[in-house]
């Protein structure tokens, strides 16, 4: 299910909602359009949104967004077991164009990132907020911290995951 398309059609709406309200900025309509358009629209979306001075403040509610996010999508999946909350992480990313690899918590690696050709490390480390927002919301309480990113010329992005507090069912 978490593989079809019309899941990735919702999924990428979904993203474009919460993104948009965290900006409280108009949301694209993009679950109509093929799933590279519409990934191209949220990159060009995001970019445009997030290039120039960044307040803290939208961090904040970019993250907040997600994790609420998250929080649902622990619930309506029934999210329970570490390994079934990796896979459905890993397949959520592979859905935007992000071949993530690793174990959460623990270590990752983004491998390929299809936002990559559109953010600068400035515009990806804000759009960060929203990965660290949605992980945590699924996984339990934590931190995603990277330690290097394909928009700063490295092969991969290399972050890790530390659970503090897993969230209660």
């Amino acid at each position: 299910m978490v593989n079809s398309t019309l899941f990735r059609k919702i999924e990428l709406q979904l993203l474009m909602n919460l993104t948009a309200r965290a900006m409280n900025k108009p949301a694209r309509r993009i679950w109509t359009l093929s799933n590279d358009q519409a990934l191209k629209v949220y990159a060009e979306y995001t970019r445009r949104n997030l290039t120039g001075p960044i307040d803290e403040s939208l961090l904040r509610r970019m993250n907040e967004e997600a994790w609420r996010m998250g929080v649902r999508l622990r619930r309506w999946f029934f999210l329970q077991s570490p390994a079934r909350i990796q896979r459905f992480i890993i397949a959520l990313y592979r859905n935007i164009g992000i071949k993530l690899e690793g174990q959460i918590p623990g270590n990752l690696c983004f491998k390929h990132c299809f936002f990559s050709r559109y953010y600068t490390t400035a515009v990806c480390l804000a759009a960060s907020a929203l990965d660290e927002g949605i992980i945590r919301g699924i996984a339990g309480e934590g931190q995603l911290l990277f330690q290097q990113r394909i928009t700063e010329g490295c092969a991969c992005c290399k972050a890790t995951f530390t659970t503090t507090n897993p969230q209660k069912k």
